[in-house]
């Protein structure tokens, strides 16, 4: 098998195992939805569309997929694979994730709307994820930035929302790629160096995309401003970072078999 053709296996590959499993989660929200909807009904409250019940979800999802991708490493190198190829194609998979994802979420939810409303009368109430607690406790905040990522309505601006939504899912995938990487190379007490650099990057870049998009920040975080002519490359050099880190750690590691 050609060299160009190696990486772009491991792509198609690690893309559609990473899928089963999402596919995993959307039929298990599908279900959780439901029993909201009739729990909705009966007590008149009005529940939240699939898209932004994901939307939190997502996260932690592709976080917790993105430390088990580096467990694909040994297999593909046991199999003749060298290290840069599983880098490059874990890379595109991560990227091709990212993209699907959201708009996977987004028809999900178009759909159950569109039946709902026009069969049932169900409305669904407006998602809010700018709702800040006022603790000043830095550990609360760093927790709050970390679940409530920033979020942009599809109904206001698809294109910009599902952006939005795909770059979270990706900082959140090689965040944890990262920390998997470091685990799976280092001793534990440098694993958790990595889990503070994440957490610092992950932090960093939710702050910039906010001041972007004139969206509410957390005052422990109010110093960290930047024109938006500065802060969209500083976005994408932070991807870059995680993405160099990765490789870096990768590269040349010692394969557990």
């Amino acid at each position: 098998m050609k060299n160009n053709a190696i990486y772009l296996k491991v792509t198609k590959d690690m893309f559609w195992v990473q899928m089963v499993w999402a596919f995993g989660v959307f039929g298990v929200m599908l279900i959780i939805q439901i029993g909201k909807l009739i729990l909705g009904a009966n007590q008149g409250d009005a529940p939240d569309n699939f898209y932004s019940s994901f939307f939190i979800v997502a996260n932690f999802f592709t976080f917790i997929i993105g430390i088990i991708s580096i467990s694909f490493l040994p297999h593909y190198v046991g199999n003749g694979v060298t290290r840069k190829d599983y880098f490059k194609g874990a890379s595109l998979a991560s990227i091709g994730l990212a993209i699907i994802l959201p708009i996977i979420a987004l028809v999900i939810s178009v759909l159950t709307q569109f039946i709902l409303q026009n069969v049932a009368s169900m409305t669904f109430k407006e998602p809010n994820f700018d709702s800040f607690g006022s603790d000043s406790n830095l550990i609360g905040d760093i927790i709050q930035f970390l679940i409530l990522t920033p979020y942009v309505n599809p109904e206001n601006n698809v294109i910009l929302a599902l952006g939005i939504f795909s770059l979270n899912i990706l900082m959140y995938y090689l965040a944890g790629w990262l920390i998997g990487a470091a685990f799976y190379r280092f001793h534990t007490i440098i694993g958790l160096g990595f889990i503070l650099l994440a957490i610092v990057i992950l932090t960093f870049e939710n702050v910039l995309v906010r001041n972007t998009l004139n969206l509410p920040v957390l005052e422990n975080y109010s110093f960290i401003e930047l024109p938006v002519n500065i802060a969209v490359p500083v976005i994408f050099l932070l991807v870059i970072l995680l993405i160099w880190l990765i490789r870096s750690l990768t590269k040349n590691v010692t394969i557990k078999m």
